[in-house]
């Protein structure tokens, strides 16, 4: 999250209102592991599958964390790019030579 710091709770409030209410996520935040910490020491993560995302549900006196990404091995994605494009003309050429 952008902000470290307080939220007072809402009844009935989400995770993403806490999480708006804290700056929203910043740029190096991993979004996806997300976990709320109820007061009772219970953890709580956030689960996602193809389509769906289950979010925990934070309670009075709960701590919302959010991880930072893992950079130490960023994508070069210039390079995904460019193999992309080797690829479709290989693609392209194959097809071209069967007709």
């Amino acid at each position: 999250m952008n902000v470290s710091g307080a939220v007072l709770y809402k009844k009935g409030a989400g995770l993403g209102y806490y999480i708006d209410a804290a700056g929203g996520f910043a740029h190096t935040a991993d979004q996806g592991p997300t976990r709320v910490r109820l007061a009772h020491g219970e953890v709580q993560t956030r689960h996602k599958s193809l389509f769906f995302r289950s979010d925990p549900r934070p309670e009075p006196g709960s701590e919302v964390t959010v991880p930072l990404k893992n950079t130490s091995n960023p994508t070069n994605y210039a390079t995904l790019g460019a193999i992309e494009q080797v690829l479709a003309s290989k693609a392209i050429i194959v097809v071209a030579t069967k007709l």
